[in-house]
């Protein structure tokens, strides 16, 4: 099993009040709404982050897993199974949320639980591909099962977002992203009783088309993919 827990929460909205009145034609200078305006723009990021499984601007993650399940020292049984594929000697744990900025630290947790940095000089961390990973350096090996507790053994700790750190993460979201995410809140705005299976006025059909394609599949992904 794995489990995604919020370290630090995303706090930056990628579209600003004033960007919002423009887009809604309200005017600027009618301060009335702000606050409800601001809420809704946090809701709407929200439901977008919901659906393309991203991390949308900067939050710190932390990956907690039980096991890997590609370990060499996994002794078999005799005879012949039947199952699913599994990829052997895998070097890698994908990571959830991207876009990876970077790795903050891997731990692994002893029957004690007593924690213990995995150190960096066995790994590197790959922000090129579309969702991040942590990769072992040829050589290295994971600590082995015997060592580590049963449950949440390994915590890797990492920043996700667009850009590179908190100050430049919403100057980096697609423009997809953010138009999208003003056509919500602009639909909360304009629809604020309850949406049931009967409602005429449900979430756009254009956001979602254009959060569709920066959507995450996590179908048969290697564990915390």
């Amino acid at each position: 099993m794995s489990g995604l827990k919020i370290n630090t929460a995303w706090t930056t909205n990628v579209v600003s009040i004033a960007d919002f009145k423009a887009f809604a034609r309200i005017d600027s200078s009618d301060s009335t709404e702000n606050s409800l305006i601001e809420s809704l723009i946090f809701v709407a990021q929200d439901l977008a982050e919901q659906f393309t499984n991203r991390s949308i601007t900067y939050q710190v993650l932390q990956l907690f897993l039980d096991k890997l399940p590609f370990y060499n020292d996994i002794p078999l049984q005799e005879g012949i199974y039947t199952g699913v594929d599994l990829e052997y000697n895998s070097n890698f744990i994908v990571l959830p949320k991207p876009n990876l900025i970077s790795v903050d630290h891997v731990k692994y947790y002893a029957d004690d639980n007593t924690a213990t940095t995995f150190s960096a000089d066995n790994y590197y961390v790959d922000t090129t591909s579309e969702q991040g990973r942590v990769v072992l350096r040829s050589g290295k090996s994971w600590p082995t099962v015997s060592e580590l507790r049963d449950a949440n053994a390994y915590e890797i700790q990492y920043k996700a977002g667009y850009g590179t750190n908190n100050g430049d993460t919403a100057a980096n979201v697609p423009r997809n992203i953010t138009n999208a995410i003003k056509m919500l809140a602009l639909h909360l705005y304009e629809n604020r009783d309850l949406v049931t299976s009967m409602s005429v006025n449900t979430i756009p059909n254009t956001a979602g088309t254009l959060l569709q394609q920066y959507k995450v599949q996590r179908l048969n992904n290697i564990l915390g993919g």
